[in-house]
């Protein structure tokens, strides 16, 4: 082979070599640590989340409602921790650091969440995975609140009658007082229930959060009253019930089988 072709050759074959190297088809070079002007300080920090927040929601990513029983249970405190556990298991805790990045993501403990809306007192955290999980802050877990009020059922044998505008607002049930064999598996408890317009002097709607089992469903509802006597529709479910205590801070009603025990959320 003349000289100048085999110098040739060796040029071209050196080149097409280096250029493998350095080139991957369909990859975009990675690159580690933060680059130079894109330090991004995330939107909300973990002071904001202090406390105890409880799911009440769960929707997919097209938007539907999800039923579920496993409510997610978060507890932030003060040095940077979280504990985590879930309403089907709430005697097993997991305690870890709580760490919010600069693209909202959020670590708490074993698992991470991308923080989609943040307010007063709900959030909406994506699981990056399958759903959405709305979020309302307590001052006690449910569980919790079970037996912290001493109450005789037969304080509550006399219905009142009470106005829309005093059950207006946003009402966690922290407990049922239910005879014995009333509530089965099929039995749908009220869990939630968020009063937010007044549609007449005695109507109101809203939205309601209830379960049968360990399935959970929160949905549109409407509220009906007539004389001490309370409707609540929400799809193909409605409850009739009496009203028995009313007032800025507990709304007590149910029947003869089950009384509901209600505070309101601040």
């Amino acid at each position: 082979m003349p000289l100048r072709y085999f110098l040739l050759f060796t040029i071209l074959f050196s080149f097409n070599k280096i250029n493998a190297q350095v080139q991957r088809k369909g990859v975009s070079p990675l690159q580690r640590g933060p680059q130079p002007g894109q330090t991004k300080t995330p939107d909300y920090s973990l002071a904001q989340l202090k406390g105890k927040w409880q799911e009440f929601k769960r929707t997919d990513y097209h938007g539907n409602d999800v039923s579920f029983g496993d409510s997610l249970l978060l507890n932030f405190t003060d040095s940077d921790k979280v504990e985590t556990k879930t309403s089907i298991s709430n005697s097993m805790t997991m305690t870890g650091t709580a760490n919010i990045d600069g693209d909202n993501t959020l670590t708490a403990a074993a698992d991470q969440y991308t923080i989609k809306s943040f307010g007063k007192n709900e959030m909406v955290l994506d699981d990056n995975d399958q759903y959405l999980h709305e979020f309302k802050k307590v001052d006690l877990f449910w569980y919790e609140l079970l037996g912290k009020t001493s109450v005789k059922q037969d304080t509550y044998d006399t219905s009142v009658k009470v106005k829309v505008s005093t059950i207006l607002g946003d009402w966690t049930v922290y407990k049922k007082q239910a005879k014995p064999g009333f509530i089965t598996g099929d039995t749908p408890l009220i869990k939630y229930l968020n009063l937010t317009n007044k549609t007449s002097d005695s109507t109101a709607s809203g939205e309601l959060t209830f379960y049968k089992g360990e399935s959970s469903q929160q949905m549109p509802c409407t509220i009906t009253l007539s004389g001490t006597n309370i409707k609540i529709v929400a799809g193909q479910n409605s409850w009739d019930l009496s009203v028995y205590q009313a007032d800025a801070d507990n709304f007590i009603f149910g029947n003869s089988g089950l009384l509901y025990f209600s505070k309101k959320d601040l």
